[in-house]
């Protein structure tokens, strides 16, 4: 089962937040991938044996996976495609500011809830239609990933 949420920047709690995720789907199907970059800076050595290389002590995560709307979030099935088409063009306004994405993860023997800490919908594309279920990939790209919820 997985469970993903978004709460604004400014949200105090997560039942406000957006439910874009909440699926019974393995992973497979979803195309969940995850990036994960450290941000290091290098130095030429001048003279040294070797450069230097210092870490920013940043991390850079960046999350994307592959909703399809009426199977994998059942109470937001579409009338018609035209009703998809309309939700499609409105998302990113549903995302104005940065927060963070709880990320709910329970399986077999795994029972875990994670968050995307200052993370920003970094892009949201119309993947491809099936009927009233057409496909949304989301892209989300953020800072850390953390065990312990921000509010």
């Amino acid at each position: 089962m997985l469970t993903i949420t978004y709460a604004p920047d400014g949200t105090s709690s997560w039942t406000t937040g957006l439910v874009l995720c909440n699926t019974s789907r393995s992973m497979t199907e979803l195309e969940v991938k995850f990036n994960h970059k450290r941000v290091l800076q290098t130095e030429p050595g001048f003279g040294a044996a070797a450069m230097a290389v210092f870490d920013q002590q940043n991390a850079q995560n960046t999350l994307s996976l592959k909703v399809r709307r009426g199977v994998d979030f059942t109470s937001a099935a579409f009338a018609d495609p035209e009703a998809a088409l309309a939700f499609a063009l409105t998302q990113p306004a549903a995302f104005p500011t940065t927060g963070t994405l709880q990320i709910k993860l329970q399986g077999v023997t795994t029972n875990t809830t994670l968050y995307l800490l200052n993370c920003g919908l970094e892009g949201l594309n119309l993947a491809d239609w099936l009927g009233y279920a057409p496909a949304f990939d989301y892209v989300f790209h953020g800072g850390i990933i953390s065990p312990t919820s921000p509010f």
